[in-house]
């Protein structure tokens, strides 16, 4: 079967000529021929082409009423053929208006394989439509789950702020660069970003730039083709390709060096890419940078390419501490908390508004992530949760912080040489950046902001030489 039709017309004789071609072609055809049993058969019919007369003898209502109700009452996807003699050229101007499809004139011009053109022309045009239909609601369910998945909380002044930048530079499409604390929530940001752009439903990777080593940031970013190299033993397509007419989210992207970065820079302004091997590439893809350096650190050429800084910096948002969110913290323990209750414990009699100045009195120095690992080790620990277990817990807290703090500092200040305590304090300090860096001096380097060569220096100089490998 081709499609239904449901046909409205007084003359009952040409009605049926209709009918009688149409059903030869494969169409399911049901014929009335007065308004009132028209509509008894419309809702269980279900036609997808609706074939109307305008004069209708004997009928309640004539074809433009009933087209007028279709319009008005009805939220179908009918498309409706008109098939009328004398109509006037208001009446026609009427008919288009009330969204028919198509008007056909009945008389000497009148052709039944134009008729079967139009109707199977309007069934394909309504297939069409309801598949769009179809994908817009599938587009917009996709879109609520994500938002569920990274709901981006708060109501203070800052964050509305930086969901209207945010949401300003996705609608006109544009690079984004993400700046703040680690742990204030860039990647629910970065997600922020792909709901609201027109890119929303197209590839979007993340990729942890501190991750990437120096030998294989380009084949990573890039791809390689087969051969290229050592143990390039097949073809690799890099994430800007991957993600073309899509998002590519670099966080931490000031680890990289300047020389990928250079390359990353081509890459936007070009859009096109270099295949570790192979040929140019043209990429459509926009990036996401993020970084929890600050904007001091951002315009030194050292740790920073300069042309890369001036081609992002309109584009850099800020998110803010959550110490300076206020009532926002009471909205994300409460979000926390409700998203463990499933899983942990049960909560009893919790009124968080009267925890506020307890809880904006700690730094939270990790921030939003320090704070939903606060909220679950409570729920993994506690039976029930109210006001007193969550102050308990937050005394805790704060107690350990200072005792860490004060045992961090008696083991300097118990050095009475001012020249020992500091060479120790460097030493420490040294030792832990090294460590966090897989022990690589050039890195360290530019992570703790000095020359390389100061850095050899200290090495030595402390006697930390023999933990260090070749570069």
């Amino acid at each position: 079967m081709k499609g239904k039709v449901l046909i409205l017309e007084d003359d009952v004789i040409l009605a049926d000529q209709i009918a009688k071609v149409m059903k030869r072609y494969e169409y399911d055809v049901l014929l009335t021929s007065n308004s009132d049993v028209f509509f008894e058969r419309l809702r269980e019919f279900q036609p997808d082409v609706i074939l109307l007369d305008v004069y209708l003898v004997g009928s309640r209502l004539n074809g433009i009423q009933v087209l007028k109700y279709l319009k008005d009452n009805l939220d179908l996807n009918y498309k409706v053929i008109v098939i009328s003699g004398e109509v006037t050229s208001s009446q026609i101007s009427e008919i288009r208006a009330l969204g028919a499809y198509h008007f056909i004139e009945k008389g000497s011009a009148f052709s039944t394989n134009q008729l079967l053109l139009h109707i199977e022309n309007a069934i394909t045009l309504k297939h069409q439509e309801e598949e769009h239909i179809g994908l817009q609601i599938e587009y917009i369910n996709l879109k609520k789950q994500f938002t569920r998945s990274f709901p981006f909380i708060g109501e203070c002044h800052a964050i509305k702020k930086v969901r209207s930048q945010i949401a300003k530079l996705a609608t006109v499409d544009e690079d984004l660069f993400l700046i703040g604390e680690t742990g204030t929530g860039k990647e629910v940001a970065a997600n922020y970003y792909y709901v609201n752009s027109r890119r929303f439903g197209k590839p979007f990777h993340t990729v942890n730039s501190s991750a990437l080593s120096e030998s294989l940031i380009e084949s990573e970013l890039f791809g390689h083709v087969k051969g290229s190299f050592n143990n390039a033993d097949k073809s690799k397509t890099g994430f800007f390709e991957e993600c073309s007419s899509g998002l590519l989210f670099l966080d931490e992207v000031t680890n990289l060096s300047l020389m990928a970065q250079s390359k990353i820079l081509r890459a936007i302004e070009n859009k096109e890419i270099q295949v570790v091997g192979g040929n140019l590439k043209k990429v459509d893809t926009r990036l996401i940078f993020a970084s929890n350096a600050g904007l001091a650190k951002l315009s030194d050429q050292e740790q920073f390419r300069r042309d890369l800084f001036y081609r992002i910096e309109g584009n850099v948002v800020e998110l803010p501490p959550l110490r300076d969110r206020d009532d926002d913290i009471l909205l994300l323990m409460s979000y926390f908390f409700t998203s463990f209750s499933s899983q942990y414990s049960v909560i009893d009699q919790l009124d968080l508004s009267g925890l506020k100045g307890d809880l904006l009195n700690y730094s939270w120095p990790g921030n939003i992530r320090e704070l939903r690992n606060f909220c679950k080790f409570i729920m993994i620990n506690e039976t029930k949760i109210n006001n007193a277990v969550i102050i308990k817990h937050l005394r805790n807290k704060t107690s350990q912080m200072s005792e860490n703090i004060d045992v961090n500092l008696d083991k300097y200040t118990n050095i009475i040489n001012l020249k020992d305590s500091v060479a120790a304090f460097e030493r420490d300090f040294l030792m832990h950046h090294l460590e966090a860096n897989d022990w690589k001096v050039s890195q360290t380097a530019k992570v703790i902001g000095i020359e390389r060569t100061t850095l050899y220096k200290k090495i030595k100089a402390l006697g930390l030489s023999s933990l260090i490998g070749e570069e």
